[in-house]
Order: structure tokens, then sequence, then C-alpha cells
């Protein structure tokens, strides 16, 4: 449909169509978004849109929410609309229910005529799962890390090659279950924090050794989190209240942790500017969680730096014709990772049509699951990583102690997709790298 013929009428119609939101509207009408905005501005006062209510109230750990919107059709939309903090808060009831509401559209002749909309009523309940005291405490403690963050120097690095010579390197540091402590027999090796800190680092600069071929690179994507820690709370339990016997003293795993994340970015820092994402694990979604925060106000005033902290259970990184998409692997379907990709990231799903697209989850500690380890749907590959991490006694228990231990990077040409893949091995008897 070409823009010169779409009508006023069509203009509003798609923004009913699409309760109030202008980009889906675009798309549906297949226009550019500003070209959209430019039209409808010049129509929106001929439109009376009946203003969104809400009513709200928080008392007792509870925050009860009403709603009563054309636009408001959900409880997502109420998370959004309110921006509600899904690692605080979480959903304890939903109401919902439907009325007819007419609105008004002026004409051209300044005639009122009659437009019906369905309005939804809503009301939901969440309560919490951060006390309200940890989380003034934790808050504090992030602006004030803000506050006192430091302007590092600037790093004079090599110069960048041509256009179609320009590369990124994601590296894949997954499930890594800092905190954990084993022993044999009960489990195939000794792991403990200490090692874990060392495996990560020595990983790493071998990694950065692998990869120098292919640079200098004009970013390094890490992807953290995805269990990043073995345990979410004081008692040694998971996000779901699983308990793990092997985990250490909860503060002295954050603190160590902290640590551990601050000399991974400083150390990759040194070579490009970093873009970190937290990927919420299902054994560390409230600590690694804090722990991109706390990473987020430590780096606020380094421009090489940016962490993305931000709640979402998956995140998306666009470079030239890719676009990468993170998921732990615990919770969505590998075949419906396709569609949300596209649903989730539309504007970086149309800039790479012709590009290369796909997601890397881990949760699995090996090369896969259950379906297959790599796999494509609709042009996006999705691949499940090796970890780190050894078997523990519950791996042992259930006949899962034989995964590969690996760290994986990718590198990524800005105009010719991936092209190279680079792969970590960890001796499982040796218990250290293999090769060394």
């Amino acid at each position: 449909m070409g823009k010169q013929n779409i009508t006023d009428a069509q203009i509003r119609d798609a923004y009913m169509k699409c309760n109030g939101n202008k980009a889906a509207a675009a798309r549906d009408l297949n226009m550019l978004r500003t070209t959209y905005r430019d039209r409808f501005a010049k129509l929106s006062d001929d439109i009376e849109i009946r203003e969104n209510v809400i009513n709200q109230q928080q008392k007792g750990g509870q925050w009860v929410v009403e709603t009563n919107s054309w636009r408001i059709r959900d409880v997502e939309d109420v998370i959004r609309e309110l921006n509600v903090d899904t690692s605080i808060w979480r959903i304890k009831t939903f109401e919902h229910g439907n009325s007819d509401v007419t609105m008004k559209i002026r004409t051209p002749g300044s005639v009122d005529l009659p437009f019906t909309v369905q309005n939804v009523r809503l009301k939901v309940t969440f309560e919490r799962i951060v006390p309200e005291v940890i989380e003034d405490m934790v808050g504090n403690l992030i602006a004030r890390l803000a506050d006192k963050s430091p302007a590092p120097p600037k790093i004079k690095r090599m110069k960048l090659g041509k256009k179609d010579g320009r590369n990124a390197l994601e590296i894949a540091l997954m499930d890594p279950h800092y905190g954990m402590r084993t022993f044999i027999p009960a489990a195939d090796v000794g792991y403990s924090p200490e090692y874990c800190a060392q495996m990560v680092m020595e990983s790493l600069n071998e990694i950065i050794a692998l990869s120098e071929s292919f640079g200098p690179f004009e970013e390094i994507i890490l992807p953290m989190g995805n269990d990043f820690f073995h345990s979410d709370s004081i008692r040694g339990e998971t996000t779901h209240g699983t308990s793990q016997p092997e985990s250490e003293a909860y503060y002295h795993t954050f603190i160590g942790g902290e640590s551990l994340a601050i000399q991974i970015i400083d150390k990759l820092r040194m070579i490009a500017p970093v873009r970190m994402y937290f990927i919420p694990g299902n054994h560390d979604r409230t600590t690694s969680f804090m722990l991109g925060r706390v990473m987020q106000a430590y780096y606020k005033n380094d421009p090489d730096v940016t962490v993305d902290a931000t709640p979402s259970p998956y995140k998306f990184h666009e470079y030239g014709c890719n676009l990468i998409g993170y998921e732990h692997g615990s919770a969505v379907a590998p075949i419906r990772l396709a569609s949300l990709m596209a649903n989730e990231a539309p504007d970086a799903w149309a800039r790479t049509k012709n590009g290369y697209r796909e997601w890397h989850l881990g949760d699995q500690h090996r090369k896969g699951s259950s379906k297959p380890s790599t796999m494509e749907e609709q042009g996006v590959s999705v691949e499940y990583l090796p970890a780190i991490t050894s078997p523990n006694e519950w791996h042992r228990l259930k006949g899962f102690n034989w995964q590969k231990r690996g760290t994986m990077a990718f590198v990524w040409n800005r105009s010719r997709g991936p092209i190279a893949r680079l792969q970590v091995n960890v001796d499982r008897y040796l218990n250290k790298l293999m090769g060394r």
C-alpha cells in the first residue's frame, strides 16, 4: 500500500485497531513510523481519546492495580505502563472483564461520528518477592556507587579496518555457578569459588589469544548471568526454592562474584568497548539482577562499558547484519524463539532481514538438550552452549555427568555474518584446560 493512497480514515482506524500503538499502526499500514506519526499528528485533535483509568495502592507487601482502558489490555500492558520490576514483584491474582465504550471521531465537516471500542477492566494484585528494606538498601548502594563511579582514562587501541573487515567478538561464559563447592567422590571433581574464578579467567585469556587474528574488534559482546551464581538466597536455594547443599555463604559468594565480574570487564575493555547483557538464570535470577545493577553503577562513567541490567528475561544485540538473542534456556521452548525475536525486536528484525539471526542459550551445561543442540526455524538458529562448571552431586545422581565442559566465542562480521567459532575446552578429569 503506497503512502499516497492511505486515507485519514485508515490512519484513524489503524490507531484504534492497534490500541494506540503508533509503531504497530505504521507496520499495519506498511508505512514508516515517522510518516505515520506526522499524519496522525494532524488528526489527533479530531479524536476524543478517553484517558486510561488507573487506580493503585501499595500496602503490606501487596500492590493492587485496577485499570479500565481501551489501551491496557492484559497483565503485560499493566507491567509496562507502571514499569513494574518483576524481579521484585510477582503476580498473585488477576481478574479481567470487558465493556464497550463509544468515542467520537470528528469528520472534515465538523460532524461527530460515534466510534465504539472495547474497554478492558483489569485487577492485578502483585506481591513482593524482595522485602522493601532490602530494595531500599540495594537502591541506596547503587546510587552511591554511581555517584562515586570513577572516570577511567581513555584507552588507545589499534585502528579499525575498512567497513567490510569490521568484526565483533562475542564471549559466552555460560553457567559458571560461582559459589558452588563440591568434593570427590560425590561429585566428579572438586569445585570451589576460587577454582571457578581461576577457570573463568584462564578460559578468557585463551579465548582472547585465539581471537587475535580476527581483531581489532569494533566491540565485545558479553552475555552474563546465566547462572553466574549457584544459589539465590541466604538459605542456599535457587530462585524457585530448590536447596543447593553445595552452596557457599551468600555474602561470601556475592562479594567474590562481584570481584570476578569486574576482573572480566576490566580485561575485555582494554581490547574493545564492552556491551554486557545480564541474563537471569534459573539458579540466580535475583542475585544476577542485583550484580548487573551494581556493574551498571560501577561503570556508569566509563564510555567503554555498556551494561544492560533490565529485568527482561531475554536480551537482543544487533551488530551490522546480525541479530543475536539471549535467553537462559530453561523457560522458553526453542521452537518459540524465532517468533519471539520477531515480536520483541521488530525494528532490528527488519534491519537484519537479509542477514543472520541466532539465539544463544545456556542452562543445559552442554551443547544441547533433549532437543537438537543446534536448530534453525524460519531463518533463526538456536544453539545451546556448554558450561564451564563441573558436574555436581545432582548431575552425578542423574547420570548427567559426562557433558563436555568449555567456553564458546563467536566472531561476527558487520556485513558478512558469523565468520568464526572459537572454543576452549576443559579436561573433565584433570579439571584444567585441555592442552595445558
